[in-house]
């Protein structure tokens, strides 16, 4: 049904166990996770359809990985469905409040199960009618860029570029030497105001279409260093959006 996975977020392996195995066997490929932090690292890694949410989780709890979830630029539109046991109808709340697009209750029921990851897969499919539909709107920009090539390897160098356009999700970064898919990226973007770092992953190169003689990459942003940095590099985008609609 889904091209990419449904992803469970639970700490209970065999809550987890029991949705895979209904999923699954309603044609769905089922990735899952036994907390917040490595559900959301997962996500990054898997871009699933939908995730499905324990709320009662110790540590970090649904609440706060929810809230995780939708703070990241690369995970902010992916539907979310919430699962509790609880009958506390203001913790529902809450969760709705938080980001969560629907609430199946614990004991699991299995058609009921079927039916909401269903209609969250849908919801994801109506918002990309043409499979060329970008996710998020691009608007043109020109900051520059200080990448660092190869920390992971521990050979790190800089390159620095420029940008052709900006999203939520990714940037068109222009630079002076081609870097292969799949390269990662230690990222400061030049924004008026200040420096924000982030990480991201080279997704394409085209060395058929050059801008004075650089090459265009397509670059995912993986994560900001920080919220407040998330948060500038939102009101950066929301600036440039107003200007282009003047």
């Amino acid at each position: 049904m889904a091209k990419r996975p449904i992803l469970v977020i639970d700490d209970d392996r065999r809550s987890t166990e029991l949705i895979s195995e209904i999923l699954t066997a309603a044609g769905f490929e089922v990735r899952s996770a036994h907390g917040g932090p490595s559900g959301i690292e997962l996500a990054r890694a898997v871009q699933p359809a939908a995730i499905l949410l324990d709320m009662m989780m110790p540590g970090v709890d649904g609440i706060t990985t929810l809230q995780g979830l939708k703070w990241d630029p690369i995970l902010a539109d992916i539907p979310v469905i919430g699962m509790t046991a609880s009958s506390d109808l203001t913790y529902t709340g809450k969760a709705f409040r938080a980001g969560a697009d629907f609430f199946v209750s614990k004991p699991l029921n299995r058609g009921s199960l079927v039916r909401v990851v269903e209609l969250a897969v849908e919801k994801v499919l109506r918002r990309t009618p043409m499979r060329h539909h970008r996710r998020h709107p691009r608007f043109k920009s020109g900051i520059g860029v200080r990448c660092l090539v190869g920390a992971d390897r521990g050979s790190a160098r800089k390159v620095v570029g420029s940008v052709g356009n900006v999203s939520l999700g990714g940037l068109l970064l222009i630079l002076p030497e081609a870097l292969m898919p799949g390269t990662s990226l230690g990222l400061v973007l030049e924004l008026p105001e200040s420096a924000i770092p982030a990480t991201g992953k080279v997704m394409w190169q085209n060395p058929q279409k050059m801008v004075d003689g650089r090459l265009r990459h397509g670059i995912q942003i993986a994560r900001f260093a920080n919220d407040s940095s998330l948060v500038g590099y939102r009101r950066y985008l929301s600036r440039v959006a107003a200007t282009e609609s003047v």
